[in-house]
């Protein structure tokens, strides 16, 4: 047997993948009258699983602006002004946003892969609180953005010049919210 690693049984070599199958089958043999039993228990259980995620998710918050570290996100509602809201990023990604040193940068490379400092990308989720409508205007007064609603005049606070990691931040420009967008 030239080319295949073997396993020496009652005197004879078989290739290793002969042999790890018959183990394979013998253990399934004997394990089979439990995971019988099991079946119809499982799928079940992966059935309402795979319901669940259809309807509910979960978020990791990663901003400063929303006090929580994870959100339950209750897919096909829609969210209400003051709640928490997920939506899609659709800028570019931003060149040296996330921070090298950051405890997830070193935990991605502990296990041999490449850290990518890039901010978020086309299409990421973000989590933030909706107030803004279609219809409201956003509006500079310095270096503060000020939304006006149908609710009154909302200092939504100071424009932040930079991210964690220094990255100049450019100011949402002013505009009225168009239709299908918050």
């Amino acid at each position: 047997m030239t080319g295949t690693t073997g396993i020496a049984v009652d005197g004879r070599a078989r290739p290793l993948a002969v042999h790890v199958s018959g183990r394979l089958r013998t253990h399934l043999a004997q394990r089979w009258p439990h995971i019988r039993r099991a079946l119809p228990r499982d799928l079940v259980l992966l059935l309402w699983a795979a319901l669940l995620a259809q309807a509910f998710g979960i978020a990791v918050v990663m901003t400063d602006s929303v006090h929580t570290s994870l959100a339950l996100v209750i897919k096909g509602v829609r969210p209400k002004p003051g709640e928490l809201a997920v939506f899609a990023y659709s800028g570019e990604a931003l060149p040296g946003y996330y921070r090298n040193d950051r405890w997830d940068a070193r935990l991605i490379r502990l296990f041999g892969r490449d850290f990518d400092s890039r901010g978020p990308r086309r299409g990421d989720g973000f989590v933030k609180y909706l107030i803004g409508l279609p219809g409201d205007r956003i509006e500079h007064q310095g270096n503060r953005v000020v939304l006006v609603t149908a609710r009154g005049r909302l200092d939504m606070g100071a424009c932040k010049p930079t991210s964690r990691a220094g990255v100049p931040l450019t100011p949402i420009p002013e505009q009225v919210i168009p239709e299908g967008r918050a």
